[in-house]
C-alpha cells in the first residue's frame, strides 16, 4: 500500500532576498563534484585553481573548494576519489549502487531485484570483485549525493568539500597504530579548517565502531587470543574517540549533524562514533519513511531527531538524479533545514539552533522509542518570529 508523504507540506524553500547572509556548510564525506553545485560551493579566493601550488600556505593544494585525504590520511587535492572514466557505463553502475545500497537497508526495488539476479547468475570467484567494485563506486557518489540533499532549496548554502576516503573491500583494511594515529591528526586538522574557514554546520553521515575495528583485526589475525585482540580494538578506539571529541569541543561555534547509522541497532550500547557522542553541538540523525514512520534499517539509542531517510532524491556525479535511502540521506535533511535558519538568522548559536529544531518536531512513539520528526516549516516560524 502506498503510504502518504508527509514531507513536501513541510519544506521550506528559500528565494533570493529571504536571507542575510551565506552559511557555509561542511560536506565531511567521500568528496563532491564540485561542478554540479556551481555558486553553492564555498571558495577559498586566496588559492588559484589548478596550479598544483599551495598558494595560501595553509597546508594544502588547490584548495578552492575544500579539502580531500586518502585511505591513509595523506592530504590530495582531489575531491571527488579518481576512479577514472566510466563512460557509457555509468547508468549499469549507477543501478547496481542503488540495488547494493536497497538490499543493505531493506527496501525492496527494481535495482534490488536486478542485483539480486546479476549476483545469482556470477560464478562464486566472480562474487567478491563484483561487489567491491559496487561498493567502491557508491563510496564514490556518496559524498555528492548528501551535498545535494543538504544544498535543497537555498541559494545562500555555501558548501565546503571535506573528502574523506572509505574502503570499499570485503576484508577491510588492517589496522595499525600508525594509521591510527594519522587518522586521528587528519580528524584535528579537518575540524581546524572548518574554524578557519567560518563553517557552521557540519554533515557526517558516516560512523565506526569498537567492534568494527575487532572485525577488522580478526580478518588480519592479529592478536594472539580474542582477549588480547579486544585489548588492541579498545586502545585504537580511543585514540580515535580522544581526537574526535577534542576536536568538536574545540569547536562550540559549529553544529555537527551526524547520521544514526542503518544497523537497525543502539548506538550507545554499539559505541558507534560520532552518533553516540553526546555533546551540546552534535545532532544525531535516525531515519523514518516518506510517512514518518521509523524505517527498518535505522539504528536508534542516541538518536535526536528523524528525517526522511527513504528513497530521497538528489544527483550523484556526473547529474544524474537518483533516489537512494539511508540514514545517509536522513542526516542532511537536517543539515538543510539548519543552514535555512542560519540564512535567516546568523546570529543562532548551535545550541540556539539545535534547541530550535529540536523544539519544533512532531513527537510521537515507535514502541518504547520516542521519535521526533523534524518540522522545517515549524522551526522556520519559530526563528523568523524571534526577536
Amino acid at each position: 500500500m502506498e503510504k502518504q508523504d508527509i514531507w513536501a507540506d513541510r519544506e521550506v524553500t528559500l528565494s533570493e532576498g529571504e536571507g542575510k547572509a551565506p552559511v557555509v556548510v561542511a560536506i565531511w564525506d567521500s568528496g563532491v563534484d564540485t561542478e554540479l553545485y556551481g555558486d553553492k560551493m564555498w571558495v577559498n579566493e586566496n588559492e588559484i585553481p589548478g596550479n598544483g601550488v599551495d598558494d595560501d600556505d595553509n597546508g594544502y593544494v588547490d584548495d578552492v573548494h575544500g579539502i580531500a585525504y586518502t585511505l591513509e590520511a595523506e592530504k590530495t587535492p582531489e575531491l571527488l576519489y579518481p576512479i577514472g572514466d566510466v563512460g557509457t557505463e555509468r547508468p549499469r553502475l549507477e543501478r547496481e549502487m542503488k540495488g547494493l545500497t536497497d538490499i543493505t537497508s531493506g527496501v525492496d526495488s527494481p535495482e534490488a531485484a536486478e542485483l539480486k539476479k546479476t549476483l545469482g547468475g556470477l560464478s562464486p570467484d566472480q562474487v567478491k570483485p563484483f561487489l567491491e567494485g559496487v561498493s567502491k563506486y557508491g563510496n564514490y557518489c556518496h559524498g555528492t549525493h548528501v551535498a545535494g540533499i543538504a544544498a535543497r532549496g537555498n541559494p545562500y548554502i555555501r558548501i565546503l568539500a571535506a573528502r574523506i576516503t572509505f574502503p570499499y573491500t570485503m576484508i577491510p583494511p588492517k589496522p595499525t597504530f600508525a594509521q591510527t594515529y594519522r587518522d586521528a591528526a587528519a580528524m584535528l586538522e579537518t575540524v581546524e579548517y572548518f574554524k578557519e574557514h567560518g563553517v557552521r554546520v557540519v554533515n557526517m553521515s558516516w560512523g565506526g565502531s569498537l567492534a568494527a575495528i575487532e572485525k577488522a583485526l580478526e580478518a588480519h589475525d592479529v592478536g594472539e587470543t580474542p582477549e588480547e585482540r579486544k585489548a588492541i580494538a579498545r586502545e585504537m578506539f580511543e585514540i580515535g574517540k580522544t581526537a574526535m571529541e577534542k576536536a568538536f569541543r574545540g569547536a562550540p561555534e559549529i553544529l555537527f549533524v551526524t547520521s544514526a547509522g542503518n544497523g537497525d541497532n543502539d548506538v550507545t550500547f554499539e559505541e558507534t562514533l560520532p552518533s553516540a557522542l553526546d555533546l551540546p553541538n552534535i545532532i544525531s540523525v535516525g531515519a523514518v519513511d516518506q510517512a514518518g514512520e521509523e524505517t527498518d534499517f535505522t539504528s536508534f539509542g542516541k538518536v535526536d531527531v528523524y528525517a526522511d531517510g527513504f528513497e530521497v532524491p538528489s544527483y550523484v556525479p556526473g547529474g544524474d538524479e537518483m533516489k537512494l535511502s539511508g540514514t545517509s540521506m536522513s542526516s542532511p535533511n537536517v543539515v538543510n533545514l539548519a543552514a535555512k535558519l542560519l540564512a535567516v538568522r546568523p546570529e543562532l548559536t548551535p545550541t540556539e539552533l539545535r534547541d530550535v529544531i529540536v523544539e519544533t518536531c512532531d513527537v510521537h512513539k515507535s514502541g518504547d522509542r520516542t521519535v521526533r520528526l523534524i518540522n522545517p516549516k515549524k522551526a522556520m516560524a519559530r526563528v523568523r518570529g524571534m526577536k
